[in-house]
C-alpha cells in the first residue's frame, strides 16, 4: 500500500512546477531546456533547487517591459515596492521588509548583480538592463548571501560576453514622448578573451499635472546606462570576468498627492491648507516651487550617478575542485529634491545634495565535489562608508510659529540631517549537499557574521530664523544656538545641545539552513527546510530634539519553514509549483514614531519583540497546445505582530498586538496569457497580456484607516510580429484601464500624503538582434 500510495503522489505531484514554487515566470516548452539558475552559488537547474525561486530570463522581461526594479512587482507575487520621501525605495517579500526613509539603513531584501551586492536600496534604482536573467530568492538567504536578507535576495545575471560577434539594438516610444534606446555588441577580441558593450538611455516628459498651475508638469525622465564586460579565458582551469557598470538618474522625483490636513495645532495652519482639495486622480499632484530657505526656484531634476566595478575569477585546482575570487566596489552619489506633501506650501520639502555611499566588498570560496558530497565553504568581508545630509523644508507647518508672538523672527524655515555611517562586517560561511540516496539529499549551511556599525548624526539650524527659534524653546540656556550649529539636546546634560550624537552596534549572528530535498520521480522534487536569518541593526536618520532619539535599535531574527513541491506533467505541457511557509521573528524592525513636544510626530524605529507570518504560493502553467501558455501564480501571506506595545503609524501610543505588518497584503498574483502563431514563412504573430493584483494593506504599525492601501488590479497588454530571430515590433499598453492605485501613504508634517502609480500608457517598441 505504501508503493502504491507513493506512485499515485509521483504522478499527481508530477505537475509541480519545474521552476520554482510560486514562481519562475518562464513556461517551460517540451523541447526547450531548463534554467539554469545560480541561487546556490553554483549552476543548476531551476527545478533541483529546494527552494522557492521566481526566474525570469531576457526575452520575457523584454516583452513585459520590466526593465527597472520597479516593474519587479509586475513579475514577483508577493512583493511589493515602497517608495519614501527621502528618494529611497525598499522592498517587502511575503511580508518580510524594512521600510525606512534614510539612505544608510540596511534593507531585509538585498539586490545583488553577478552575486555582487547593492547594500543599499538607493544604489539598486538602475540596476536591472542587459540582463540574462533575474533570480528572485524567497526566505531568509543568509548562509550563502549574507544578512539582511530575512526577506530574500534579488540577484540580476547581466548578459555575458559571447564567443562568436553578435549585437542588437532596441527602440521603445510611448506615452508622454517617453523614447528608450539601447544596444548592445559582443564577440571576441582575441584568443581566448571577449567583450560585451551594452549601454541604454530614457528620456520622458512630466506625467503629473499641477492642480493650482495649470501647464506645471513634474516626473521627467533622464537616465543613462552603460555596462562593460570583459572576460579572459586564461586556461582550461583559469577564467575572470571584469564588469564596469556606470548609470546616471537625472529624473524629477515625483509628487506626493495630497489626502488630509492633520495639523496639530489648526489655528497655526498656513492659510489655505484646511481647505486644500482631496486629490484622487492619477495625474493631479502638486508642489511647491521655491526653497523656504533661500527663497531660489527648486529643481527636481535629480543628478544621481552609480559607479560600480565586479572582478569575479575562477581557477579549478583539480577535476572537483574550484577556487572562486569575487571583488566588488561601489561608488555612488545621491542628489535629488522632492515635494511629498502635495501641496504648494512649504510642509517640509527635501532637497539631498550630499548623499554618498562607498562599499567594497571581498569574497573568497572553495567549492569542491566528490562522489554523493557536493560542498562549498568561503570567507568574505564588507566594508561601507555612507555620508547624507538632506536638508528639510517646513516654513508653512502649524509647529514653526509657536513664538512668533515673542520674536516675529524666529520661526522653524529649514534644518538639515547630518549622518554618517561606518560598516564593516566579517563573515564565514559554508555549505553541504549529500545524497543519502539516488532520490533522497540532506542540505545543511552555516554563517557566522561579524558587524561592527557607528553612527554620527545630528540635526543642524541652518538659517537664523530657526536657530532664533531654538532658542526661545530653550528658554535661554547658554550657550546659544548658532547658525549651522547642531541643536539636538542631552537630557543627561541639563538639556545642553550636543556637537554630535556617535552611536555604535557590535553586534555578531550565525545564521543557518538545513533542508531535505526527495526526487519521488523525474522531474518531481519535493522539499522541506528550516532557516534562521537575521537583518542588522541601525540607528534612524531623522528631525530629532534630543539624543534618545538616536538610539540605535539591535539586529532581528526569523525561524523560517518552509515545504513545497516542484514538477510537471502530461509531456510538461502542465507545470504546478506549491510551497507554505512560517516565519517566527523576533525583535523585527518597523518604521514607527514618537510624539516629540513642541513639533509633533516625528520618525523613530521601533523593535517589535514578537510576531509571526504564516503564508502559501502556488502557480500553474499550462500550454494545451503549442503557441499558448498561461503562466498564473498566487501568494497568500498572513502577518500579525503578537506583542509590541508602542507608537502607531500616526503616533497613537497604544497595545499593536494582532495587526499586521506594513505593506503586507494579504493576497497578490500575477496572471500572463500568451499567444504566438505563425503569420506565413519564418514570419509569427503574438499576442497576450497580464493581470497584476494586490489587496489592501496598510502604510504603517496598526490598522489606521488614514494609512490604508486600497486593493487595486492592473492589466497590460501587448502584440506585435516577429521575423526569424532578428526582428521584434510590437505594441504595448500598460494600465490600460487607467485604475488610480497609490503604494505608500504617509503622515508628513501637517498633512498625510501618498504616492500613487502612473496612469495608462502605451507604445510602440522595436527589437533587432544580430
Amino acid at each position: 500500500m505504501v508503493r502504491v500510495g507513493l506512485l499515485i503522489l509521483s504522478e499527481v505531484a508530477a505537475g509541480a512546477l519545474a521552476a520554482t514554487p510560486a514562481s519562475a515566470q518562464e513556461a517551460r516548452t517540451p523541447d526547450r531546456d531548463e534554467i539554469i539558475v545560480t541561487a546556490q552559488k553554483r549552476k543548476q537547474t531551476d527545478d533541483s533547487v529546494g527552494m522557492s525561486i521566481t526566474v525570469a530570463t531576457k526575452d520575457p522581461l523584454r516583452l513585459r517591459g520590466i526593465d527597472a526594479v520597479a516593474d519587479l512587482p509586475r513579475l514577483v507575487p508577493g512583493l511589493t515596492l515602497q517608495d519614501s520621501t527621502f528618494a529611497s525605495t525598499s522592498f517587502t517579500l511575503r511580508g518580510v521588509g524594512f521600510f525606512n526613509s534614510d539612505l544608510s539603513t540596511p534593507p531585509a531584501v538585498t539586490v545583488y548583480v553577478d552575486e555582487a551586492p547593492l547594500p543599499y536600496p538607493a544604489m539598486t534604482r538602475l540596476a536591472a538592463f542587459d540582463l540574462e536573467r533575474v533570480e528572485v530568492l524567497k526566505g531568509p538567504q543568509g548562509t550563502l548571501f549574507g544578512q539582511n536578507a530575512t526577506g530574500g535576495a534579488i540577484n540580476y545575471i547581466a548578459s555575458a560576453p559571447s564567443s562568436v560577434l553578435h549585437s542588437g539594438a532596441d527602440l521603445t516610444f510611448g506615452r508622454f514622448d517617453r523614447l528608450q534606446v539601447g544596444g548592445f555588441v559582443s564577440g571576441p577580441l582575441a584568443k581566448g578573451l571577449t567583450a560585451r558593450v551594452a549601454v541604454q538611455a530614457r528620456w520622458g516628459d512630466g506625467w503629473q499635472k499641477s492642480i493650482t498651475r495649470p501647464d506645471d508638469r513634474l516626473g521627467g525622465i533622464e537616465e543613462y546606462q552603460g555596462r562593460a564586460t570583459l572576460e579572459w579565458m586564461a586556461s582550461d582551469r583559469l577564467s575572470s570576468r571584469l564588469v564596469l557598470t556606470f548609470t546616471h538618474d537625472g529624473s524629477e522625483r515625483p509628487a506626493g498627492q495630497f489626502i488630509a490636513a492633520v495639523p496639530p495645532r489648526p489655528a497655526l495652519a498656513v492659510p489655505g491648507l484646511l481647505t486644500f482639495p482631496v486629490i484622487e486622480r492619477p495625474r493631479s499632484a502638486d508642489w511647491n516651487l521655491y526653497r523656504a530657505d533661500t527663497g531660489e526656484r527648486i529643481s527636481y531634476a535629480g543628478n544621481t550617478n552609480l559607479f560600480h566595478t565586479r572582478w569575479r575569477s575562477d581557477y579549478e585546482l583539480g577535476d572537483r575542485l574550484t577556487l572562486t575570487s569575487l571583488t566588488s566596489f561601489g561608488r555612488f552619489h545621491l542628489a535629488y529634491a522632492q515635494d511629498p506633501n502635495g501641496t504648494p506650501f512649504s510642509l517640509n520639502e527635501v532637497i539631498d545634495k550630499a548623499g554618498k555611499v562607498s562599499s567594497f566588498f571581498q569574497e573568497f570560496r572553495l567549492a569542491g565535489h566528490e562522489g554523493r558530497l557536493n560542498w562549498l565553504a568561503g570567507l568574505n568581508y564588507t566594508r561601507d562608508r555612507i555620508s547624507d545630509a538632506p536638508r528639510q523644508l517646513f516654513r508653512d507647518v502649524d509647529s514653526s510659529h509657536l513664538f512668533q508672538a515673542v520674536d516675529p523672527l524666529a520661526y522653524v524655515d529649514a534644518n538639515q540631517l547630518r549622518n554618517r555611517t561606518r560598516v564593516q562586517t566579517y563573515a564565514a560561511f559554508g555549505r553541504v549537499e549529500y545524497a543519502l540516496s539516488s532520490r533522497l539529499t540532506a542540505e545543511g549551511a552555516l554563517r557566522f557574521t561579524i558587524d561592527r556599525r557607528t553612527f554620527d548624526s545630528c540635526a543642524l539650524a541652518v538659517t537664523d530664523h530657526f536657530a532664533r527659534f531654538w532658542n526661545l524653546f530653550r528658554r535661554g540656556r547658554q550657550p546659544l544656538t548658532q547658525v549651522g550649529d547642531c541643536y539636538v539636546l542631552d537630557p543627561a546634560n541639563d538639556l545642553q545641545p550636543v556637537d554630535n550624537v556617535h552611536n555604535k552596534l557590535n553586534e555578531n549572528s550565525l545564521s543557518w539552513r538545513f533542508g531535505l530535498n526527495w526526487t519521488a520521480r523525474p522531474g518531481l522534487l519535493v522539499y522541506a527546510n528550516a532557516s534562521r536569518g537575521y537583518k542588522a541593526g541601525t540607528s534612524p536618520v531623522a528631525a530629532v530634539s534630543t539624543v534618545n532619539q538616536y538610539k540605535p535599535i539591535g539586529q532581528e531574527s526569523v525561524l523560517a519553514y518552509e515545504a513545497g513541491l516542484k514538477g510537471s506533467f502530461f509531456d510538461r505541457r502542465l507545470h504546478l509549483a506549491a510551497s507554505g511557509f512560517y516565519y517566527d521573528y523576533r525583535d523585527k524592525q518597523l518604521r514607527s514614531a514618537r510624539l516629540d513636544p513642541p513639533f509633533g510626530p516625528l520618525e523613530a524605529l521601533a523593535s517589535i519583540p514578537k510576531s509571526h507570518v504564516i503564508g502559501a504560493e502556488v502557480q500553474v502553467i499550462a500550454r494545451p497546445f503549442d503557441g499558448l501558455t498561461l503562466d498564473t501564480a498566487a501568494t497568500y501571506t498572513h502577518s500579525e505582530i503578537d506583542r509590541f506595545v508602542g507608537y502607531d503609524g500616526l503616533t497613537n501610543f497604544g497595545n499593536q498586538s494582532g495587526t499586521p505588518f506594513p505593506f503586507s497584503p494579504k493576497w497578490q498574483s500575477i496572471t500572463n496569457l500568451d499567444y504566438e502563431f505563425p503569420l506565413g514563412r519564418g514570419v509569427r504573430a503574438f499576442v497576450g497580456g497580464s493581470l497584476t493584483y494586490r489587496s489592501g494593506t496598510y502604510a504603517g504599525v496598526g490598522r489606521r484607516p488614514a494609512l490604508r492601501i486600497d486593493p487595486y488590479t492592473l492589466i497590460d497588454l501587448r502584440a506585435g510580429v516577429a521575423i526569424g530571430e532578428r526582428y521584434r515590433a510590437w505594441l504595448w499598453a500598460r494600465n490600460v484601464t487607467n485604475e488610480y492605485y497609490w503604494t505608500n501613504v504617509f503622515s508628513n508634517a501637517n498633512a498625510v500624503s501618498r504616492f500613487v502609480g502612473q496612469p495608462a500608457t502605451y507604445g510602440i517598441a522595436l527589437s533587432q538582434r544580430m
